[in-house]
């Protein structure tokens, strides 16, 4: 059986338990208060950030790991590894992809880098993906088609309680159109090829729940198994109610995850968005709902 290792960074937004459990290495990004510096996930746990964004009129600061930080990760595992795959948040959202690709050139150990065109846990269960194909005992060139194919099929849409945050921070994408729109307006936002993408603007939050359930009803054929994660920014009991509302749609999925929005994602939906990720494996028929 192959070695293969697997590096993700802290925009995956899984639970800390879970790295550990699966054996995944994770690369944290940093964000910024004014001049104090916290690494994503380690120094500052989600509830104590956005805590300090409120309190703040400062928008953070986030810096992606540095090529460095990718090299010595990968210099380290290449004493255990034969294969390293390296999965990260969109490139359309942060450099970080182009630095592991860096660092990959570097590393005495081959190295395959994942552009997940997601993010949170979008990137999270690809991450997973990953992981379940490794643990089945799968090459690495299988363990790196599975995590390619949960890319291409992952759908993800999420609600934010404004938009300010996204267009201060540079990555309001297609968005941009919606800023214009009336404070009572819920922008429902998906990712198209990493790229934030509006999918629906609604008047209040019962409507909005109804889009995303719509959303999830229309992209969730049956066939294959369904893997599904759900995320929050300090509003634990939206995210429920969203989870409530598919609950039996849900019920046969092969796996479920939920976790937080990390500091990092949350420097841009800001507090109070929540989203569902999601894909279906066909492959594993015999999990289908």
């Amino acid at each position: 059986m192959e070695k293969i290792a697997i590096v993700t960074d802290s925009t995956a937004d899984l639970p800390l338990s879970y790295y550990e459990e699966n054996n995944v290495q994770m690369v944290p990004l940093t964000v910024r208060f004014e001049e104090k510096s916290f690494k994503d996930w380690i120094d500052i746990n989600p509830k104590e950030f956005y805590q300090r964004m409120r309190d703040s009129d400062i928008l953070p600061k986030t810096s992606q790991p540095s090529v460095a930080q990718f090299a010595q990760v990968y210099q380290e595992l290449a004493g255990e590894a034969e294969q390293i795959v390296s999965i990260h948040l969109s490139s359309e959202l942060s450099g970080t992809v182009q630095a592991a690709e860096m660092a990959r050139d570097m590393a005495n150990v081959p190295v395959t880098v994942i552009d997940t065109k997601s993010a949170s846990l979008g990137t999270g269960l690809i991450v997973d993906a990953a992981v379940r194909a490794k643990r089945a005992g799968l090459s690495a060139e299988e363990v790196i088609k599975k995590g390619r194919e949960a890319t291409d099929r992952i759908k993800i849409v999420f609600l934010v309680g404004t938009l300010k945050y996204l267009h201060l921070g540079g990555r309001i994408g297609k968005a941009q159109a919606l800023l214009g729109s009336m404070l009572s307006i819920k922008p429902i936002l998906t990712l198209n090829e990493g790229v934030v993408t509006p999918y629906k603007k609604v008047k209040g939050l019962k409507k909005a729940y109804s889009e995303m359930k719509s959303f999830f009803l229309q992209n969730v054929t049956g066939k294959g198994a369904l893997y599904a994660v759900f995320a929050h920014a300090d509003c634990l009991d939206e995210m429920q109610r969203l989870r409530e509302m598919i609950k039996s749609e849900t019920r046969n999925a092969a796996a479920l995850i939920e976790s937080e929005i990390g500091s990092v994602i949350g420097t841009y939906v800001g507090p109070g968005a929540f989203a569902i990720a999601f894909y279906e494996d066909p492959a594993d028929q015999e999990k289908g709902g």
